[in-house]
């Protein structure tokens, strides 16, 4: 029975470690978010939990939301959210950095990132799947 006992030690200390990982790379992703927003960004992330982006190639008002799934919102002229988006790196990476990819890419390749993302009308919810877990 030591045997089993040792073995459940043992993934419970690898799982620790792999939590501890993970939440190092959330908060660096973060830090590497923020260093790279303006001020005025930096404010809205901190009060709001979003900060606002202006497309590179048509000067559209985006937000981006604290999340990394259906985060951005575009906005009309008049300042009225019309879609909801979701474009992401490939891999599975900390909220921070999805998020500095995002505003990366509206900046310099908005045209490519909106023919990639996938779109909801703003009035549309979104529901994202539900992980089961037996």
């Amino acid at each position: 029975m030591s045997g089993l006992i040792q073995r459940l030690w043992d993934r419970r200390g690898r799982r620790l470690l792999e939590l501890r990982a993970a939440e190092r790379a959330h908060l660096q992703g973060l830090q590497l978010l923020v260093e790279n927003l303006s001020p005025i960004q930096r404010d809205q992330l901190k009060l709001f939990n979003y900060f606002d982006v202006v497309g590179g190639d048509t000067g559209t008002h985006y937000r981006i939301h604290l999340d990394d799934r259906m985060n951005v919102e575009q906005f009309d002229p008049g300042g009225k959210a019309i879609r909801r988006l979701c474009f992401l790196p490939k891999g599975r990476l900390p909220v921070g950095d999805v998020m500095l990819a995002q505003k990366i890419a509206l900046e310099l390749f908005e045209i490519e990132a909106l023919r990639n993302a996938n779109q909801l009308l703003a009035w549309e919810t979104y529901c994202p799947p539900f992980n089961f877990r037996y």
